[in-house]
């Protein structure tokens, strides 16, 4: 086999590789977080779909004597394609399942999450410890929260 050859079937190679190890963004169905702890007075949801549905739940406690409460709104393919892209290009497929500061036993947590297909791949943290591309992935997130006009539904 010649220089070119090699050179064409290397480049192959790790330009199929590399698509393996990406998940299609097409395939990614729903982007989720929650955050709670157990001192808190409420704790929520906030669930994003390729779909156009956006949900945010917040969920009452009784000893804080809180209500539960939901709202959807509509989110652009754009932004969740984006999100997609972003938790791809972060690593989020390959970070750790949990990450949890040793000296701490209790406190906030959020547990970030990634579906559709045959991936669900989910990523707890408490106490804003695990590595700065999971924040950045939860801040993006976050940024587009607050873009959403979520309106109250109706009981």
């Amino acid at each position: 086999m010649n220089r070119v050859v090699r050179g064409w079937v290397a480049s192959i190679g790790v330009v199929t590789l590399s698509a393996c190890a990406q998940p299609a963004m097409n395939d990614i169905t729903e982007i989720s977080v929650e955050r709670d702890c157990f001192g808190c007075a409420t704790g929520s949801l906030l669930v994003l779909r390729r779909d156009g549905t956006a949900t945010l739940s917040v969920v009452g406690k009784s000893r804080h004597a809180t209500q539960s409460s939901s709202a959807s709104a509509t989110l652009r393919l754009e932004d969740f394609d984006a999100l997609v892209k972003l938790a791809a290009a972060k690593g989020f497929f390959q970070m750790q399942d949990s990450y949890e500061a040793a000296d701490v036993q209790d406190g906030a947590w959020v547990t970030t999450r990634v579906r559709g297909g045959a991936r669900d791949k989910f990523v707890v943290h408490r106490n804003a410890a695990g590595p700065e591309a999971l924040k950045q992935l939860e801040a993006a997130i976050a940024a587009l929260q607050a873009r959403i006009p979520f309106v109250p539904d109706r009981r």
